[in-house]
Parts: structure tokens; C-alpha cells; sequence
């Protein structure tokens, strides 16, 4: 049961931050957490740890807790990353997933993705939740544990670095035309390097977009 607290307080404390409904250098206390959840303080601290292994909080000498702001360091870091392993993930997840599974799943979202571009106006929650579930998707995929954990935590905080910035406003459409493309790309039997490539360039033109944003974060 312990352990069970312990997840309820972090799956908590962390839909929060990454919804930026806890702010960047926003002051949280266990007891603030405790009595929200109806729990005690014990389970709240062990998610506290946790959350600060994965740099989503800061424990300070003085034992104040506070949300790891989002900064251009972060930001850089996170697109570091995914330049580096997305577009090997997604080779990876071509070249282990069963092919009958890896072509229905994929012809899922693009008939999502679809859907969702042939309107003027993408609902900002439901594009989030499409466009996480469809990065998740290789990253769960890539029949490599290191690669699939790391990813799954880099994906968490860009879809919080997105809230951050782009708040409603975002390159949705053309994100969504882009993974059209990369799929069509994959279902034709395309060279893994040309859709390395298209990865690449696609992570290119996000980390240029998200600059584009960067008065957000009042750096």
C-alpha cells in the first residue's frame, strides 16, 4: 500500500508539472501535497526523490521543494537528445515490431492524424495527447530498455516545455503533415537512413519553432 501512495503522489505531483498547473520555481511542500491527496507526508517525500532524479524538481539544502524551471538549457538538452536517438528509435521500432503490428498501428494514426488536420483549429488537449501517444509509440517499441526509458522520460518533459511555450498556439498542422509523410514513408518500405533523415529534419524545424517562443520563458 505503501508503494501504491508513493505512485498516487507521484503520478500526481507529476500531471502537474507537466500540465504547468505547478509553474516553474513554484514552492510545493509535502504537506501541501499530503493534505491534497489525503495521504501522509511519507509517500509524498519518496515522490519527491523520485521526481528530482528526473529533474522535474529541486530539493534544496533548507528541505524547500520547488518545480526545476524550464530554461534554455532544458530546452537544448531535450533536442539534443532527441536528434540524437529519436531518429533511432523509430529504425529500431521498424526493424523489431512485427510487421502486421507495426503497419496497423502506424495506419491508426495516420488516419488520426488525418482527422485532426482537417480542421482550422486543433483542440490543443487531444492534439497533446495524440501527439505523445504516437512519440511514445517508438519509444515503447524499440526493443531497447535504456533507449525506451530515456526517450519516455525526454517526451514527458518536451510536452511540458511545450505547454510552457506555446500555451494554444503552436505548429500543430504542419507537425501533423509532417508524421504523414514519415509514415507514408515507412508503410512504402523507404531506406531507414532517408527516414532517419526526415526524423532529423523533422526535430530540426520543432527546435527552430520552439526558439521562435522562447519570450515566453522571460530569459
Amino acid at each position: 500500500m505503501k508503494t501504491d501512495l508513493r505512485i498516487l503522489a507521484y503520478n500526481y505531483i507529476k500531471d502537474k508539472i507537466l500540465n504547468n498547473e505547478y509553474t516553474s520555481n513554484q514552492i510545493i511542500s509535502e504537506k501541501m501535497i499530503s493534505d491534497e491527496l489525503s495521504i501522509s507526508k511519507t509517500p509524498v517525500k519518496e515522490a519527491f526523490l523520485y521526481l528530482e532524479s528526473e529533474n522535474f524538481l529541486i530539493i534544496n539544502p533548507r528541505k524547500s521543494v520547488s518545480v526545476r524551471e524550464v530554461d534554455l538549457k532544458l530546452i537544448k538538452d531535450v533536442f539534443q537528445v532527441r536528434s540524437r536517438i529519436e531518429p533511432l528509435i523509430v529504425e529500431l521500432t521498424i526493424n523489431s515490431m512485427d510487421k502486421e503490428m507495426l503497419t496497423k498501428s502506424l495506419l491508426d494514426f495516420k488516419e488520426k492524424f488525418k482527422k485532426m488536420s482537417s480542421v482550422k483549429i486543433v483542440d490543443n488537449d487531444e492534439f497533446d495527447i495524440l501527439y505523445d501517444s504516437y512519440r511514445h509509440f517508438f519509444a515503447d517499441n524499440c526493443a531497447n530498455l535504456f533507449f525506451s526509458s530515456q526517450m519516455n522520460l525526454v517526451y514527458d518533459h518536451l510536452h511540458r516545455i511545450r505547454k510552457v511555450l506555446y500555451g494554444n498556439n503552436m505548429r500543430r498542422l504542419k507537425a501533423l503533415e509532417e508524421h504523414i509523410y514519415i509514415i507514408d514513408c515507412i508503410l512504402d518500405n523507404n531506406s531507414a537512413e532517408f527516414i532517419k533523415e526526415l526524423c532529423e529534419k523533422h526535430i530540426e524545424e520543432a527546435q527552430m519553432d520552439f526558439f521562435k517562443n522562447l519570450d515566453n520563458l522571460n530569459l
